[in-house]
């Protein structure tokens, strides 16, 4: 499930965990096409090596153009799982409705989880980022550009199941010892 994460929704800064990595991600030149699915839009693939990781939080420090009549809240970006079942939609210039150009920053990465934004990797650890337009006002062709910027997404190693199993196994067998 997708949700769309206000860029007003900025209150909670998270903290970086000791198992986490930090993926910031060059946006600078990247067009804003159609609409969502589109086969037009620019998808990236970002290989993180992290099988089944937790998407905690995302950040944003970047500069958009809308061509006219496009608007700068219509830019958005996915951020999603590699089967498209889990992640969040972002758009840095909400409430920005009108044409032109404007610069975003979240002042640092968002709480996702306090947000209820988090989602999960495939264990093919694979993050799919979809650049679209919230409206197409251009058929076929780009309403829209990231002009410079980074986005900057924290993904958390998730221990294996059998990671789990032994753990709970070494509370039962310690667990035992204390009687």
């Amino acid at each position: 499930m997708k949700k769309f994460l206000s860029a007003f929704a900025g209150m909670a800064v998270a903290a970086s965990a000791a198992n986490a990595a930090i993926f910031n991600i060059d946006v600078s030149g990247i067009y804003s096409n159609d609409e969502y699915g589109s086969p037009i839009n620019v998808v990236q693939y970002l290989n993180t090596a992290i099988a089944n990781g937790h998407v905690v939080s995302i950040g944003w420090d970047v500069q958009i153009y809308a061509d006219s009549p496009s608007w700068l809240s219509e830019i958005s970006v996915a951020f999603e799982n590699s089967g498209q079942s889990a992640g969040v939609f972002l758009a840095p210039g909400t409430g920005d409705d009108f044409p032109g150009t404007s610069s975003y920053s979240s002042g640092g990465l968002l709480d996702l989880i306090g947000l209820g934004l988090d989602f999960n990797l495939d264990a093919n650890g694979i993050l799919r980022l979809e650049y679209f337009e919230g409206y197409d006002d251009y058929f076929q062709d780009w309403d829209g550009q990231w002009l410079t910027g980074t986005l900057s997404i924290e993904i958390l190693e998730v221990p294996a199941p059998s990671a789990f199993a032994l753990l709970g196994f070494a509370g039962i067998v310690a667990g035992r010892r204390r009687r």
